[in-house]
């Protein structure tokens, strides 16, 4: 699935901003390693200052810097079993912008990528950390 897709479906159904959003797509990709054993979304997350992002997306709202990405009004895009990502979602929505930073930075797969001067977090290194 295309990272866009997962988020298009996130900004139509929730209130979030930008770099909250990053973060989500971070932990969505995570519980899809752990519980499908296979990512959600085909982009690399990248290492950034406020924790992970998806370049695509970042851009496709980087307009609306830290504010609320607003709805657009179209339907919520159809993503299939949804369970998954509106669990994530819910979860990541109870913690500050932070919050989910301090956590994606303190795990391995954020860690490697930034001491090795990376800017992409491998999927191996995600499933490595969440799975095994």
């Amino acid at each position: 699935m295309d990272a866009r897709k997962v988020a298009d479906y996130i900004v139509n159904k929730y209130y979030i901003n930008n770099p909250k959003l990053q973060n989500v797509l971070y932990f969505i990709q995570a519980k899809y390693l752990l519980e499908l054993k296979k990512p959600c979304f085909e982009q690399a997350l990248e290492v950034a200052s406020s924790g992970v992002m998806v370049s695509d997306v970042y851009n496709e709202y980087k307009e609306h810097e830290s504010g609320l990405i607003p709805h657009d009004g179209e339907e919520i895009p159809d993503i299939g079993d949804s369970s998954l990502i509106d669990e994530v979602v819910k979860q990541c929505n109870r913690k500050s912008l932070s919050q989910l930073r301090d956590i994606i930075t303190r795990q391995d797969p954020w860690k490697q990528a930034n001491n090795n001067y990376e800017s992409e977090i491998s999927l191996e290194s995600m499933k490595a950390y969440f799975v095994n």
